[in-house]
């Protein structure tokens, strides 16, 4: 309790009890009036990178248009005469209107870093690497063995679940595999900018 308080508390009758009132009430009108900052202005403040190209809103809507919060977000910003469904680049055209009206809004925070922004996995990769290929079987199981061999002291060092000095490639490669799968759907952001750095170390050859 600050000092202003505790002396308004001491002072007798309601006079005092007035002054904490006026004073709770100035706090509270303080609050109210400070200008909350629109999602473009958080998420560029905070480190994000924004979708930005054809192509890239067509790739985001082609991943995500079998997720039916994600469909009935963007079908709000479909034209008349639309079947988002059946039809890639109208979804493109309408997810990029409903990025842009999130941007524009100070309360769809969450949304906008779900299907507005890039993760790790969308960002290009320099010096002619690529994404290593992450099966859902282990038909690509003695290359990951082979990347493990190459990040397992990088992921000791940074205490990755399950990864002791004694950890083989048998037992390691399945966890990089997921662990990858994971992380490279990360966003961009200020926050993630070290794992970024391992994720393109570990996952990318």
């Amino acid at each position: 309790m600050s000092k202003l308080v505790l002396g308004l508390i001491g002072t007798s009758g309601f006079a005092g009890i007035g002054a904490i009132v006026a004073y709770k009430s100035e706090l509270l009108t303080s609050t109210k009036n400070k200008e909350i900052p629109t999602v473009r202005e958080t998420l560029t403040e905070e480190g994000y990178e924004l979708v930005s190209t054809d192509d890239q809103f067509k790739a985001f809507f082609t991943e995500f248009k079998a997720d039916q919060g994600f469909m009935e977000e963007v079908n709000k910003h479909k034209k008349d005469g639309d079947n988002l469904s059946s039809n890639d680049e109208q979804g493109r055209d309408a997810l990029k209107a409903l990025c842009a009206s999130y941007l524009d809004s100070k309360n769809n925070l969450k949304n906008a870093i779900k299907w507005c922004v890039l993760r790790i996995q969308d960002k290009p990769l320099s010096n002619s690497k690529s994404w290593k290929n992450i099966a859902t079987d282990d038909t690509d199981k003695d290359a990951w063995k082979t990347a493990f061999d190459n990040a397992k002291e990088g992921m000791r060092k940074n205490s990755i679940t399950g990864i002791e000095s004694n950890t083989n490639s048998d037992a390691g490669y399945s966890i990089l595999k997921n662990w990858c799968s994971e992380n490279k759907k990360l966003p961009i952001n200020n926050e993630n900018q070290s794992l970024q750095s391992n994720v393109i170390s570990w996952c990318a050859s």
